[in-house]
């Protein structure tokens, strides 16, 4: 099979399952490093500051989904990339992939810096302005001053596994997966407990673990594009391919999708900065239910990517008629894994609670909205799939719109539910619920009119 063939996918659950196994690996494996770290700062007793277990966890929650949302810019400019990279593999175009992937790095290079630049001087006003407890201000910007220097190192794994995927090399994301976790697990727990010559930093620690693993995750993913042989044919060229049109292309491209992530974690992040203001220990039990989504919706985001590629690479190969059943296949697998890891956390709540944190307090709390998230995570792995599918025709403004309207009703909702009437944290989780299915509505919507429109230009 030559180089060139190899890059065409075909509509079968095969294909599919054999692109986003390995991802889902690459994902479950940093989720194992962010349950671990969850795990560690749950049963963590501070001893050099005035903080509780419960500041800890809320801080890490805050300035955690703070620093997604700057990681979800990066991953929507290398998503649009993704979608330019997958139709180039669809036309059996080497060079052209090379072409994107070598001015990608440029560009995660320079969009990080901005973002990077601009932390320092935006975190402080968000972070004073919005929580409300002095302990867990301080404690988010102190955290994220030093977790922000691991933003250009993410973007460019990122930009290496979007390359991996659109050449349907995707076992290869799983080596930088696990030198990434390896790392942070480790570091973490020296750390932030302290052992050894390491000094006792907290919630500091985690910071700076996960900075050093990502420097590694990057020098790995590297290391395997520059020395195997697969990626020679792409030609990959930092100043031979520098291309102002290719950079323009591409950022235009991407910008919708960047600005749709973008507001999508920022709603996140307005979510737990609401639900602060209920109080430190449903700040706390927040930041263990995040870590489900991380769990239950490792096989979704893996196969949300490969569905957006998927569907790119058969439109490069224009086999228009194969999308909407590619979609469906691919949403049929995801609901049916999120729904049996799902059933296990519905049985066992408490169990899974009391794994993450010695506290009672939390675990009891949490046990009702656990419920609330697990059912969320369901919706979340059909429409993330859908969702994608709009992703990978190309239309991006449509997809920010839809976006846009999802955050808009998902606001909505949180203002209503969290900040103004106070209701119980089981009520403020089921804002999911809103977001997925309005942005299931929207896509669904649009892929009905889309096959319309391709059956009526056949006839």
């Amino acid at each position: 099979m030559s180089s060139a063939t190899h890059l065409k996918v075909e509509n079968s659950y095969r294909n599919i399952i054999s692109l986003a196994l390995p991802i889902s690996i690459s994902i479950l494996i940093p989720q194992i490093s962010i349950l671990t770290n969850t795990l560690f700062l749950g049963n963590y007793k501070p001893t050099v500051n005035n903080l509780t277990t419960q500041d800890l966890l809320s801080a890490s929650g805050i300035a955690g989904i703070y620093y997604l949302t700057l990681v979800m810019i990066g991953y929507g400019m290398v998503s649009g990339m993704l979608m330019l990279m997958s139709r180039k593999a669809g036309e059996n175009d080497n060079l052209g992939v090379g072409k994107i992937f070598s001015n990608g790095i440029i560009m995660c290079l320079l969009l990080s810096t901005v973002l990077v630049g601009t932390s320092f001087f935006l975190a402080p006003t968000i972070f004073s302005f919005s929580i409300h407890d002095v302990n867990i201000q301080n404690a988010c910007l102190k955290f994220i001053n030093i977790r922000i220097w691991g933003l250009p190192f993410i973007m460019l794994c990122q930009l290496s596994n979007s390359l991996f995927l659109a050449t349907s090399n995707s076992s290869r994301i799983i080596i930088g997966s696990i030198v990434q976790t390896i790392v942070n697990v480790c570091l973490d727990y020296f750390l932030i407990f302290g052992v050894g010559f390491f000094p006792e930093m907290g919630l500091e620690g985690t910071a700076l673990a996960s900075c050093f693993s990502e420097v590694f995750y990057a020098f790995t993913v590297f290391l395997i594009i520059r020395f195997q042989a697969s990626f020679k044919f792409f030609e990959i060229h930092l100043t031979k391919h520098f291309s102002w049109i290719i950079i323009k292309e591409t950022f235009l491209k991407a910008s919708p999708i960047m600005v749709q992530y973008f507001l999508s974690i920022g709603a996140w992040e307005v979510f737990f900065i609401y639900v602060e203001h209920l109080g430190k220990s449903e700040s706390a039990i927040s930041q263990l239910l995040r870590s489900v989504f991380g769990l239950v919706g490792v096989a979704a985001w893996a196969l949300a990517s490969t569905c957006n590629s998927m569907v790119s690479n058969l439109i490069g190969q224009e086999k228009l008629n194969e999308v909407i059943p590619l979609i469906k296949k691919v949403a049929t697998v995801s609901f049916l894994v999120a729904l049996s890891l799902g059933i296990l956390l519905l049985i066992f709540p408490e169990h899974f609670l009391r794994i993450l944190t010695d506290d009672e307090m939390l675990i009891q709390g949490g046990i009702a909205s656990l419920r609330i998230v697990v059912l969320a995570t369901w919706m979340l792995s059909v429409s993330t799939i859908v969702f994608n599918g709009v992703v990978g025709i190309g239309d991006t403004k449509v997809n920010m719109y839809f976006e846009l309207t999802a955050i808009v009703l998902y606001l909505i909702y949180c203002t209503t539910i969290i900040e103004k009437m106070k209701l119980p944290l089981p009520f403020a989780w089921g804002s999911e619920f809103v977001y997925w299915l309005s942005l299931f509505t929207m896509s669904s919507l649009y892929l009905y009119r889309w096959r319309k429109k391709q059956v009526g230009n056949l006839s």
